[in-house]
């Protein structure tokens, strides 16, 4: 049945579907986009049709029979827009899930607070429009969280299990995933009101969703093994990055300060509240979990030397600790308005969630900015790419070949990283950039483009290379909407007449 109390639920639902929908057109395909769709038009085909299909779970961080699959079936009906707003659906649910997790814990104020200020986030309106798997793995955290509430608050047995194979899916499709589980079990423990955080009974409700979570996410793995080297290489022994510590922090708080502080505030209102009793202590500790919940993707990558997809990986810390700071505006709002006036507390709180949404929504805004414009690049290539046994070095392929699927095979399609070549006169093998320089030399391949980003260094090595193998320069290609992209396009000699 339909509850009044819910009505402010749906304006923050509306309000975040306008400024995550507003950025689903907003540019092209970025190249994780790209690459997630494209590789689940291939496994689809894969398990359709028996195609051969690239080893992309030996090198992605989360398994490609998931995200990848529902994301590819989504283009299909929808194209890129279609994938976006599948996202939009997922972040939609999170936020819904936030509400209800606070709702059944603190009541239908502090819910609406934890719902508005997670849909404030930049990185939540940034996910609702931004077609990678984080949305999908978001929404099963967040299922996760609500069902582990549930679960501390009469839900039983079926909530455990849901919340358990929510949390498996969640880790399954994007393996750090794996980082939110102990909060999710911590809720499991101190969430839920009566008796001592150390209460038997609340530890046994911990360690039987670890047990049921633990048996949902090994029973896959069995016949797994070759995820191995994609979960090592991508998650547990990633390679650490070159960016400071202090930049790496700098950045996070960019993203999420504001709302960490708002939930240490709350932590500490928490402990120093007027109430000592039992249920207080485990209130407290709850909150602790959630805070650090909030600090993790910070702290890791912090740890880890990298800020990349920093954006994206706070935001699932960002649902945690949205409840304890959505509780926190809640007493005050309670407290301004019970000895002050309704319109004084109405105007505090709007201060605060106010302010965190516009400056989210630049945030999302300069994010979809921050790739070129791939339209001029892939309308310059569309004539001349074909099925058959001709072979495209591409820089960042997967955005290319994304939109001329229909027109090439993924096997004709190379990236500049990780390259072997074995010469046909000495069989000498060679790796990286001699492997790529003596491939140019062989004309191996019939279009080469490079745009000096990710793999700068590569590309300049390349460029007296194909210089001197014969290759010319097609074409130019500069974003037309960003301005901040330049692709040069190379043809191999002979080629570029149009079949």
């Amino acid at each position: 049945m339909f509850r009044t109390d819910w009505l402010p639920l749906l304006v923050v639902l509306l309000v975040q579907g306008v400024l995550s929908f507003r950025l689903t057109g907003a540019n092209t395909a970025f190249v994780d986009e790209g690459t997630y769709i494209y590789s689940g038009y291939q496994e689809l085909a894969h398990l359709v049709h028996g195609d051969p299909v690239a080893s992309y779970e030996s090198f992605f961080s989360g398994s490609p029979l998931l995200y990848p699959v529902v994301v590819a079936l989504s283009d299909i009906v929808g194209g890129l827009r279609g994938t976006r707003l599948l996202s939009l659906v997922f972040m939609l649910s999170a936020t819904l899930a936030v509400h209800a997790a606070t709702r059944r814990m603190y009541g239908s104020l502090a819910a609406f607070f934890a719902a508005a200020l997670f849909a404030a986030m930049g990185p939540t309106q940034f996910l609702g429009g931004y077609s990678t798997y984080d949305s999908m793995a978001l929404a099963l955290v967040a299922c996760a969280g609500y069902f582990t509430v549930r679960l501390t608050t009469g839900g039983g047995y079926p909530s455990t299990v849901v919340a358990a194979v929510a949390m498996a899916l969640a880790d399954w499709t994007k393996y750090a995933s794996l980082l939110w589980a102990p909060v999710i079990l911590g809720i499991a423990v101190f969430a839920g009101s009566g008796g001592s955080p150390w209460e038997r009974a609340r530890w046994r409700r911990g360690i039987e969703l670890a047990v049921v979570w633990l048996i949902a996410l090994v029973v896959p793995a069995v016949s797994a093994t070759t995820y191995v080297d994609g979960f090592n290489h991508t998650t547990l022994m990633r390679t650490p990055g070159t960016d400071s510590a202090s930049y790496v922090a700098e950045e996070a708080a960019k993203w999420v300060g504001p709302l960490l502080v708002l939930t240490l505030i709350g932590v500490i209102v928490t402990l120093f509240s007027t109430s000592r009793g039992k249920n207080n202590r485990a209130e407290f500790w709850l909150a602790l979990v959630l805070l650090a919940g909030g600090l993790l993707a910070p702290v890791n990558q912090v740890r880890i030397h990298t800020w990349l997809s920093l954006q994206k990986h706070v935001d699932f810390g960002a649902w945690f600790a949205c409840i304890v700071a959505g509780l926190l505006l809640a007493r005050i709002f309670a407290a301004l308005r019970s000895k002050v006036h309704v319109v004084a507390s109405v105007l505090v709180t709007a201060l605060v969630v106010g302010p965190l949404g516009y400056v989210g929504a630049s945030q999302a805004s300069y994010m979809f900015n921050e790739w070129p414009d791939s339209t001029g690049l892939v309308s310059a290539l569309k004539p001349y790419v074909h099925k058959g046994k001709d072979e495209y070095l591409v820089e960042n392929y997967d955005v290319p070949a994304y939109y001329l699927r229909e027109s090439s095979n993924w096997q004709q399609w190379q990236d500049l990283v990780g390259k072997s070549y074995t010469d046909p006169k000495t069989k000498k093998t060679l790796s990286g950039t001699p492997a790529l320089q003596a491939a140019v030399k062989d004309h191996l391949y019939s279009i080469v483009v490079l745009d000096f980003t990710q793999t700068a260094g590569i590309d300049t090595a390349l460029q007296p290379t194909l210089k001197q193998a014969g290759y010319r320069v097609h074409k130019v290609i500069e974003s037309n909407r960003t301005g901040n992209g330049k692709y040069t396009i190379y043809f191999a000699p002979g080629f570029g007449k149009k079949k």
